[in-house]
């Protein structure tokens, strides 16, 4: 049993333990109060054997045992022999154990027992010191009843309804931050998915991109080494600066997460950088027609994305239906960049370069970076050609 077991079986998981010493502690500072003669508080009664005072008093000590586990129980048990006390003759040790009674009523009864607790003893009090104050003829006699019964009775409730609400307080407050740290970690949780969704999706780029080009152009160079040198060495330089391209990518992106600095977005990479692309893919056998302009003012969130679109759909053109030619057209128009790359891929029956043939990261990409700036993206098999159309927000261009 560690130390933590051994504090919590000392304190506060033995209640009764700790009560029964409270309930000891009240019993024998009455005993004293009774035993110098200043526990009485009407001495106009006939006077009691000491036995009787300890009887009654022992009486309303014994239900403290159950002071934390039964609370109302205990008061109402406590409450027969506090009657019994009023017959024989009010004492001072019987009513201050009965206020601690109904403090521990108060605090950690029910709801419903505590808000009863604190309403219910105004009306007999002001009424009993009425009664009593007419009886005797003395409006002394009500005031005195009244402030005992406040000492007695009220305070101890108020007291205990006091610390309930301060303590209900900092329940909520600790739940409400326990919520909030949950809420936290959740949206941290979120945070490092997304982050690992967008590095994914980078390193899918940056590397299946390259490397397939890569692959791809060195089997031509391969075919053609002997048949035509001159275009098989034209096909190795594009090896050569696909492979430093992707090198540098790759240094770019190791720079990124290294840095601190959090208002850099992705690795480079830019529409007007688009020459590079289409020669590595013109190397590769495939040739490509752009019809129009990309604007040149694009917000640079959108402009990285556009261009690893691009990236891709040149990508899965070389892989999926080489030497086939590929057009890439751009639009502005409605404040929307619209991006259409078209390819065609044989007869009908020819497989279409979808997710069949290939695990469907690139399409998938394609839609998630589309979307992830307020776009949309749609790939799919038209006739004979596959049609790739992406629409990018224009709006918030940038100013540099």
């Amino acid at each position: 049993m560690d130390n933590r077991e051994s504090e919590i079986r000392v304190g506060f998981v033995n209640p009764r333990y700790n009560s029964l010493l409270v309930a000891l502690a009240y019993f024998a500072g009455g005993a004293l109060l009774y035993a110098l003669d200043l526990g009485v508080l009407v001495e106009d009664r006939p006077p009691q054997p000491l036995w009787v005072w300890l009887v009654l008093l022992a009486c309303v000590c014994a239900p403290m045992t159950m002071r934390r586990t039964r609370p109302l129980l205990a008061l109402l048990l406590g409450t027969v022999p506090v009657l019994v006390d009023l017959v024989v003759g009010p004492s001072l040790p019987v009513w201050i154990a009965y206020g601690d009674l109904l403090y521990t009523a108060t605090l950690f009864g029910s709801a419903r027992t505590s808000r009863f607790l604190e309403r219910a003893p105004l009306v007999p009090i002001v009424v009993g010191a009425v009664a009593l104050g007419v009886y005797f003829g003395e409006l002394r006699i009500a005031v005195w009843a009244v402030s005992i019964a406040a000492l007695v009775i009220v305070v101890p409730i108020w007291w205990a309804r006091s610390v309930r609400t301060h303590r209900d307080a900092a329940e909520i407050e600790r739940a409400r931050a326990e919520a909030l740290s949950r809420v936290a970690e959740l949206d941290r949780r979120a945070a490092i998915t997304t982050e690992r969704q967008r590095l994914a999706r980078d390193l899918h780029d940056v590397v299946a991109g390259h490397l397939s080009s890569i692959a791809i152009q060195s089997e031509a160079a391969l075919r053609l080494r002997d048949s035509d040198p001159d275009r098989a060495l034209t096909v190795l330089e594009s090896v050569r600066s696909g492979s430093v391209a992707a090198l540098q990518e790759m240094q770019s992106m190791v720079r990124l997460l290294r840095s601190d600095d959090t208002d850099e977005i992705t690795t480079a990479g830019r529409l007007a950088d688009l020459e590079p692309l289409t020669a590595s893919a013109r190397a590769a056998g495939t040739s490509v027609r752009i019809d129009g302009r990309p604007p040149a003012d694009l917000d640079a969130e959108v402009d990285l994305t556009a261009y690893r679109i691009v990236q891709e759909t040149l990508t899965n053109a070389v892989k999926h239906a080489p030497g086939r030619p590929v057009t890439l057209r751009f639009d502005d128009a409605d404040g929307r960049l619209g991006i259409e790359v078209v390819n065609p891929i044989g007869h009908p029956d020819t497989p279409d370069p979808s997710p069949a043939r290939g695990a469907g990261h690139g399409l998938r990409n394609i839609a998630e970076r589309a979307a992830a700036v307020g776009g949309h993206a749609r790939s799919g098999r038209d006739g004979n050609e596959w049609r790739t159309y992406v629409q990018l927000p224009i709006a918030n261009r940038s100013t540099t």
